[in-house]
């Protein structure tokens, strides 16, 4: 009986013990199991938290000088009156919209980002906040053009009007009415429910549309109608009064060809991103390779309003000079 108890309680302590090893070991495969996963799902999040980094680090480096660029090009209109054109106004007020990209879409954009890579807080009140700056921004900036080209279009196709046409009075009512409509469709698309939110997407779709279109008919005209005076002067059939004006317009339209063949570069990207996800191509894509494409086109995009006021720099002078100048050395006279 003796012998048969001790057998008994052998048998019982190989079982538990036995057990134990087991339990262990199926702890030690699930936590490898888990760490394996974190690896591979960290390993997987590697590029989008690469490309979610460098579009912090560039939008952090060139949103104060965003900001800074395009308030000293407002100053600069301000403040010269050689510099205070009909062009250089709406280029000021382009600037203007220019400058809030600095202000609050950049911003925005670094927090969201920021706060993503963190993993903090909830980022969809970010996310909401920066969509809701870069639509009104690239809507205002969209009718600002429109009207530097409407503006250049008057000047060369309908000269003798231009003086009753483009007056500072009809400047400031037009400029005005593009904020009040920028910020009348993004508040009521704020505010409302689901249904009207749709609908104003399709009100903005169209208005960025018919933008570009009227950019793209109004360049074409331009070209046609600079060329027939390049005829007429070969030909010289001009007076050289017209002559000299037309020089003058022409060096303000190439600065505004600049300026818009800059934002169409910049806005590609992204526009192609939403061409994608709107026409359902998109899903012939890896989720990851939109989440990553995301961040850098909108930030080619909002690179943009760094990129306007350097152009101003390059097509002029005077402007050039009032923001890149130096501070002016006195010279003591010697006793």
């Amino acid at each position: 009986m003796i012998k048969i108890s001790v057998l008994l309680l052998e048998t019982l302590s190989f079982i538990t013990l036995s057990s134990l090893n087991m339990a262990n070991l199926s702890c030690l495969n699930s936590t490898n199991t888990t760490k394996i996963s974190v690896e591979v799902n960290t390993a997987r999040n590697v590029p989008l938290e690469v490309s979610f980094s460098v579009a912090t680090i560039i939008n952090s480096v060139t949103c104060p000088l965003t900001v800074l660029l395009n308030t000293l090009v407002i100053m600069a209109v301000k403040r010269r009156p050689r510099l205070q054109s009909n062009t250089n106004i709406l280029l000021a007020c382009l600037a203007v919209t220019d400058a809030l990209t600095g202000f609050a879409t950049q911003p925005s954009f670094i927090a969201w980002q920021a706060f993503y890579l963190l993993k903090k807080i909830n980022i969809s009140l970010l996310k909401e906040l920066h969509n809701f700056f870069i639509r009104g921004v690239s809507v205002c900036s969209a009718l600002h053009l429109m009207l530097v080209t409407l503006e250049r279009l008057i000047a060369i196709k309908f000269t003798l009007h231009y003086p009753y046409i483009v007056t500072k009075r009809n400047i400031k009512i037009a400029v005005v009415s593009t904020w009040v409509f920028t910020l009348a469709s993004e508040v009521i698309r704020f505010m409302i429910q689901l249904f009207a939110r749709k609908m104003q997407n399709v009100l903005v779709s169209v208005t960025l549309i018919a933008c570009v279109l009227f950019i793209i008919a109004s360049y074409i005209i331009l070209y046609r109608e600079t060329l027939r005076h390049q005829k007429m002067m070969k030909a010289r059939q001009l007076p050289q009064e017209e002559v000299e004006r037309f020089a003058k317009e022409s060096k303000a339209l190439k600065t505004t060809v600049f300026v818009v063949g800059a934002v169409m570069l910049s806005f590609l990207p992204m526009a192609l991103l939403l061409f994608l996800i709107v026409t359902k191509l998109s899903k012939n894509m890896n989720a990851q390779v939109l989440g990553v494409l995301n961040p850098i086109s909108r930030t080619f995009a909002m690179l943009n309003s760094l990129l306007n006021p350097l152009i101003y720099c390059l097509r002029q002078k005077n402007m050039r000079k009032f923001i890149f100048r130096l501070p002016s050395q006195r010279v003591h006279p010697v006793h």
